[in-house]
């Protein structure tokens, strides 16, 4: 695949995640409520069946829900950041700032949603997810950049 492409592709793709992620902003509160019930009773049913004494609350399936969809939301910021250039750390403010802008706006979205309610310890949890993310994809892109001049060596 050509460089053209791969930028385009990536660049896509972060677009549809963040377009994502604030689709689920817009779900109005009793439908939100629905889906992170549904995920509750989900993870608790199987924390039973396996004989496991667990039992998670909605508030921290909800939470937990901000952190993974954030991190995915940092994971690709990073990648394709990397599409752009090779020596990406230079250029770090920019996925960081996305990852930043991208939870205040969505917060704000939910200011404006019935139901929902905006809080910056969301923004908050959002962005430590994002750099988590960003870590994780950081990370990776160290061991695999590592794992290549091994293999030249």
């Amino acid at each position: 695949m050509s460089i053209r492409r791969r930028r385009a592709l990536f660049t896509a793709l972060l677009i549809l995640y963040t377009l994502f992620v604030f689709s689920n902003s817009l779900d109005m509160g009793p439908s939100s409520s629905s889906k992170s019930g549904a995920v509750l009773a989900l993870v608790n049913g199987f924390f039973e069946s396996v004989g496991l004494p667990l039992q998670l609350s909605e508030h921290f399936v909800r939470k937990a829900a901000h952190f993974a969809e954030y991190f995915g939301l940092g994971a690709m910021a990073l990648a394709t950041l990397r599409q752009y250039t090779a020596r990406w750390q230079p250029h770090l403010a920019l996925p960081l700032f996305y990852c930043l802008f991208i939870p205040l706006c969505d917060e704000s979205i939910q200011l404006l949603v019935p139901g929902r309610s905006g809080q910056i310890s969301d923004v908050w949890l959002d962005f430590a997810g994002a750099l988590t993310g960003l870590a994780a994809a950081a990370l990776l892109l160290w061991l695999w950049r590592r794992r290549a001049k091994s293999r030249q060596n």
